[in-house]
Parts: structure tokens; C-alpha cells; sequence
């Protein structure tokens, strides 16, 4: 038996608290600080589980205004999305692929849309996950951070949502593939040169550049995935073709 984590366990807290028949659809929950003391725990364990309420539409959260409830908790699809918070290889490329997915494009409108208060974000970011990577750290803070700032600088608000409602499994996400990633020296230099790649082509807004950029970044973290995972040659052949097309087009 898996052992729940404790934001799992204030998940089904809130859940329990909305089914008691006090509270309807459209109704404000009790503040942050009401919550942390009602549940007993630190507000941090309480944001991810409002994160992951939020993210399958049970809760919403309206910054400045409170904490909503949106619909009925259903108990099925909450336990599916916190097993997909277990971050292990198998689900970590399935994150990589959702990454992919978004990210790729994200890059992609960063580049066309960008100012220069934009820029600023994303080059901070970067460099306090250098300097975490330097110093030997896994800066998976910083790393998400990074991304986040690119998501914001789509100014597409639907990509900066999606960043930051799977913020608490994107998190863990980060700290597995750095850890990954940082084993050798060499390795933390690829990344650092690839987050760089990734900065020039948005700043020099190349959008096509930037998707390029992305997409090697990703993908190179998903061959890792799958070496570590013993996957076979083939596969990883197919991906590497999938980027070349990527890059012919």
C-alpha cells in the first residue's frame, strides 16, 4: 500500500469539508490562514493541495478575491491526478511529453511576444539556476521558474495557468530530471547551454529558433529518460528522427 502524501491527505480534508453540506457551489472557502489552522498544517502543503483542487476544476482560485469552489469533489479524478504526481522515470516521460507538448509552442510565441520586462524575468531566473547548478545544487526551483517566466511571456494567460496549476507535480518533475541530469559534470554544462539557447533565441525574437531550441532541450532530456529506463535502441532512434523532422520543417 502506497503511503499518502500529506497534501493528499488535506485534499481529501477539503473534499470532506465541501461535502458536508455546508458549503454549495460558488461559495468562498475560509481564508489561507483559516484553512492552515482548521487542517494543521503549513501553508505550503495547503497551496499544493489547492493547486492540484484547482487544476481539476474542483476549486478555483481568484487571487485577491479568495477560494471558490467550482463543482463537487469527485474523488476519482483527484487520486488519479495526485498518482500522477509519483514522479518515477515511466510518468516522468509522460510529463516530458505533456512538456513538450506546450512548451515547444510556448517558446515558440515567447519569442514573437516578448518585452522587455519579459527578458528580464526569464535572464534572472536563468541565472539563479546556473548558479545553483554551479554551486552543485539541484536549483529545480529555479528551473520551473524559468519556464514559468516563458509561459508568462507567451501573454497568453491559458499557458501561464497550466504552469502554474501543475506547479506542485511540474516541481517534482524538475528535481528527478535534474538529478538526472546533473550526474556529470558534462551534463551540467549541456543544460546550462541549452537554457541559454533557448534566452537568445527569445531575445533576439527568432520564433522559430526559440521552438528549435526548446524541443532539443526537452528531447535530449527524454533520450536520458529512456537510457536510464532500458528502453530499447530502436526507440530512441525513432525520437531522434522525430527531432530531425522537427528541424527540416
Amino acid at each position: 500500500m502506497r503511503k499518502k502524501k500529506l497534501y493528499e491527505e488535506v485534499m481529501e480534508q477539503i473534499s470532506r469539508l465541501i461535502e458536508s453540506g455546508n458549503y454549495n457551489v460558488g461559495d468562498r472557502l475560509p481564508s489561507l490562514q483559516e484553512l492552515s489552522e482548521m487542517f494543521a498544517v503549513g501553508k505550503p502543503t495547503l497551496r499544493e493541495a489547492l493547486s492540484v483542487l484547482a487544476a481539476i476544476g474542483t476549486l478555483e482560485i481568484r487571487h485577491g478575491s479568495g477560494i471558490f469552489i467550482k463543482r463537487l469533489p469527485l474523488k476519482p479524478h483527484y487520486e488519479i491526478l495526485s498518482r500522477l504526481g509519483e514522479v518515477d522515470n515511466e510518468k516522468l516521460l509522460y510529463w516530458l511529453e505533456f512538456r513538450r507538448a506546450v512548451e515547444v509552442e510556448a517558446a515558440r510565441l515567447a519569442a514573437e511576444r516578448r518585452d522587455e520586462n519579459d527578458i528580464r524575468a526569464i535572464e534572472e531566473a536563468e541565472g539563479r539556476m546556473e548558479e545553483g547548478i554551479r554551486q552543485g545544487k539541484v536549483a529545480s526551483r529555479e528551473d520551473y521558474l524559468f519556464h514559468y517566466r516563458i509561459a508568462q511571456a507567451t501573454h497568453n494567460p491559458i499557458f501561464t495557468q497550466i504552469s502554474m496549476t501543475n506547479e506542485p507535480m511540474l516541481q517534482q518533475y524538475f528535481e528527478l530530471s535534474l538529478r538526472q541530469s546533473l550526474a556529470t559534470p558534462w551534463r551540467r554544462e549541456l543544460v546550462i547551454e541549452e537554457h541559454r539557447e533557448i534566452i537568445d533565441s527569445i531575445k533576439k525574437g527568432r520564433p522559430h529558433e526559440a521552438r528549435r531550441a526548446m524541443l532539443e532541450h526537452i528531447t535530449n532530456v527524454i533520450r536520458k529518460v529512456q537510457l536510464l529506463e532500458g528502453m530499447s535502441g530502436n526507440k530512441s532512434n525513432k525520437e531522434e528522427g522525430k527531432v530531425e523532422d522537427e528541424k527540416n520543417t
